[in-house]
């Protein structure tokens, strides 16, 4: 979809109307055909992020196995990158830095994600603060990873996977 690479790119900013219209090569009336206004497409990227990304870190916390397999199926969710996109996390994050409302529902979304994570340590026999604090611990390092850039090869991420699960989650 152009609006979201628009939205990766450049920002919340550089999703104007022309600007997406001519991306596209259709006319303003092209673009009032499938959207109300600008805040209707906004509308519909939050809920595509919310749809996609939140989603899927929730399910691969919920579909059955062991709390070790379940952790490590949303391993492989952020180093595949396929059912999760850590570019449009990162722009929607960027957006809800001047956005109030937008920040409200990264925070809902994000309290939604650690509170998955922590029901999978209290399943694994940790305790409540430890759970809590692991889910944390987990959650804040791969905001961290995808916000200060760092690139690692896939293979290098997968060799590392037993050493971040040995310190992240205690996880045997």
């Amino acid at each position: 979809m152009a609006a979201l690479k628009m939205l990766i790119e450049g920002g919340v900013a550089s999703l104007q109307i022309n600007a997406l219209a001519q991306r596209l090569g259709v006319t303003r009336g092209g673009f009032y055909w499938r959207f109300r206004n600008r805040q209707d497409l906004l509308n519909h990227l939050l809920d595509h992020w919310e749809s996609t990304n939140s989603r899927n870190f929730l399910v691969a916390l919920e579909r059955s196995g062991t709390p070790k397999e379940r952790y490590r199926r949303l391993v492989r969710l952020f180093i595949d990158e396929k059912d999760f996109n850590p570019a449009l996390d990162g722009a929607v994050r960027q957006w809800g830095s001047i956005d109030q409302a937008v920040r409200a529902r990264v925070r809902e979304n994000d309290e939604q994600r650690i509170a998955a994570l922590q029901k999978l340590f209290l399943e694994a026999g940790q305790e409540t603060d430890e759970a809590m604090i692991r889910a944390r611990i987990v959650y804040f390092h791969q905001v961290g990873y995808y916000t200060l850039g760092l690139e690692e090869t896939r293979a290098r991420r997968l060799t590392l996977i037993p050493l971040y699960d040995r310190i992240l989650t205690g996880l045997d």
